[in-house]
């Protein structure tokens, strides 16, 4: 099976955190699945970046990769982002499985408990277009009152130290997650194909002393090609 993964950043820039993603399929995936990294070209290069209108000009590119991936033979495209850019609109014109994982983590979220919450990069851009997408799958029934919460690195240091260290974002997040399970969440969703797989890779996958599952979104976006 091949697999490609649009990378929604530009390549020159996310040298670093691809590196991890390469660890974390490797972990995750099947023997006999290839996955193959697309970056956008151009694209994004800030996390920063995501307003409205950039996203915009970005889902161009994914789009185009998801079609060049379509007729280079690949059996399913993987957009790395939770909030899907392009998802949707690229269904529209390939007859392969495009996966957004914010859609299929919330949905297999769904499966292991009766609420989640989201933990995401501390940007209130991002936060505010997660409950937008909550909300798009209707899924607002199944999250908590208080449903995304941002880490408390800034994004910066996330990506930056981070990347270095990936435990220090861990355990960041394994804190709010903790807040969430105190407010009912009986999952926990790692809402950031960036920070997410930090957690897999340190070894984290869940939330305090009765062990609530913590969701690697890029993870749970590969098993689902896969199926």
């Amino acid at each position: 099976m091949r697999l490609c993964y649009i990378n929604i950043n530009t390549e020159e820039v996310s040298g670093p955190f691809l590196s991890i993603v390469s660890r974390l399929f490797q972990k995750v995936a099947r023997p006999d699945t290839e996955v193959d990294i697309k970056s956008v070209s151009p694209g994004l290069e800030r996390i920063m970046d995501v307003h409205p209108y950039f996203f915009f000009l970005n889902k161009r590119s994914i789009i185009e990769r998801i079609v060049q991936a379509k007729k280079q033979g690949y059996d399913a495209a993987v957009v790395g982002c939770f909030l899907d850019p392009g998802v949707s609109e690229a269904r529209g014109i390939v007859n392969i499985p495009v996966i957004g994982l914010g859609e299929s983590s919330m949905h297999f979220a769904c499966q292991l408990g009766r609420k989640f919450g989201i933990i995401t990069v501390n940007e209130p851009s991002i936060i505010s277009e997660t409950e937008d997408k909550i909300r798009l799958h209707g899924l607002q029934d199944r999250a908590i009152t208080r449903s995304v919460r941002g880490i408390s690195i800034s994004t910066h240091d996330a990506f930056t130290k981070g990347l270095q260290e990936p435990k220090i974002v861990a355990e960041d997040i394994v804190q709010k997650g903790k807040e969430c399970v105190e407010e009912g969440a009986n999952v926990v969703i790692v809402g950031c194909n960036g920070l997410a797989p930090l957690c897999t890779v340190s070894g984290v996958a869940r939330v305090g002393k009765d062990e609530i599952p913590l969701i690697d979104c890029l993870a749970v976006g590969i098993k689902t090609a896969e199926m």
